[in-house]
């Protein structure tokens, strides 16, 4: 746990820029996911779901638990509660997913992959199906009357 709420060491990483911790609350365990480490711990789990929040926050609301043999903490749709504080998500830099099926596993999650377009063996003016080049000869006769 120590080396996953760590994960914003420098100051060029804290705040802002901190990464984003997913936890995810299933049946009875609660899983916490940095970028280089996870861990899964037991837990009293009411409603599933998986909450991104920033590194540093998280460790700066850990810290006031201090001394405390339990943990506990809730997360609704109005925001994160710890003790009798309430942050709503809105603005604090948390996202929501109440479904865990529909969860990216990191946030923010990684572009969609953009569509491969071949290139082309040279330049043409006009595309073509096929790379047959026509003669004058070829070309059928537009003009009227014909």
């Amino acid at each position: 746990m120590v080396a996953i709420v760590r994960e914003d060491r420098t100051p060029s990483r804290q705040g802002y820029n901190a990464s984003f911790l997913r936890l995810k609350a299933t049946e009875n365990e609660l899983s916490v996911s940095g970028c280089t480490a996870s861990a899964t711990f037991p837990a009293t789990v009411y409603e599933q779901g998986v909450l991104f929040l920033r590194t540093t926050l998280f460790r700066r609301l850990v810290r006031t638990f201090r001394g405390e043999k339990f943990l506990a903490f809730q997360v609704t749709e109005e925001g994160l509660r710890f003790r009798n504080v309430l942050m709503p998500l809105e603005g604090s830099d948390m996202v929501l997913y109440p479904n865990p099926d529909t969860a990216p596993e990191r946030w923010p999650p990684p572009p969609p992959e953009t569509e491969q377009i071949p290139e082309k063996k040279q330049a043409t003016l006009f595309d073509s199906d096929d790379d047959v080049i026509h003669t004058k000869d070829d070309q059928p006769d537009n003009r009227r009357g014909s």
